[in-house]
């Protein structure tokens, strides 16, 4: 039995949460489920309040032995496609190097660069820290339109328009390392599906 396996059967099979439930079962599906916040309450409630920046996040990505990742600043649909787009990358590529060598990562799910920070301000990830309390976060940060990131002295958007919960790099680590661009082979879905094919009887 995988790893993976023996931890998703470490899950609790039911939480009084009906987020939390809900995110339980995506991840025995899916392999992880991604939480967005943003204007929109799904549930209509009276107590819904709209966030200061948008931001979605991942939980059981530590189920992968890949860290959890949080983006803010995009709307919900483009920060599920961008922390989807991640989790398939982060299958491939060492996160710990591409943290290391401040490598920017090519997105089509943005059609930009983005690089990963270490989180430090987990309190936003309300069902990950529910589930995995322990887990380590990296933020994900993108650039202005004109590819400058927030720790650039050129860097043109307000604070409210992504959110730094993170540590910048500091002036001696501000180098762009190398920059990964992935194939444009199937994605997860595709996989799913090819995987479903060969298993049929």
């Amino acid at each position: 039995m995988s790893d993976y396996t023996t931890a998703v059967n470490g899950l609790p099979r039911w939480h009084p949460s009906p987020l939390v439930n809900s995110t339980i079962k995506r991840i025995r599906v899916h392999g992880w489920a991604i939480t967005a916040v943003s204007g929109e309450c799904e549930f209509d409630s009276p107590d819904c309040t709209s966030p200061e920046c948008p931001f979605g996040y991942t939980t059981g990505f530590g189920l992968h032995s890949i860290p959890e990742l949080a983006v803010y600043g995009l709307d919900a649909r483009t920060s599920g496609r961008v922390l989807n787009e991640l989790g398939d990358l982060l299958h491939v590529y060492d996160w710990r190097a591409i943290v290391d060598e401040c490598a920017e990562l090519s997105l089509r799910s943005i059609g930009a660069p983005v690089r990963l920070i270490e989180l430090i301000d987990k309190e936003d990830l309300l069902i990950t820290n529910e589930l995995f309390p322990n887990s380590p976060a990296l933020q994900v940060v993108w650039p202005d339109e004109r590819g400058n990131f927030p720790w650039s002295d050129s860097y043109t958007l307000q604070p409210d328009h992504q959110q730094i919960k993170g540590i910048l790099p500091t002036k001696n680590n501000r180098r762009r390392g190398p920059r990964i661009t992935p194939n444009a082979g199937p994605n997860r879905a595709q996989r799913r599906q090819a995987q479903r094919r060969k298993n049929r009887p």
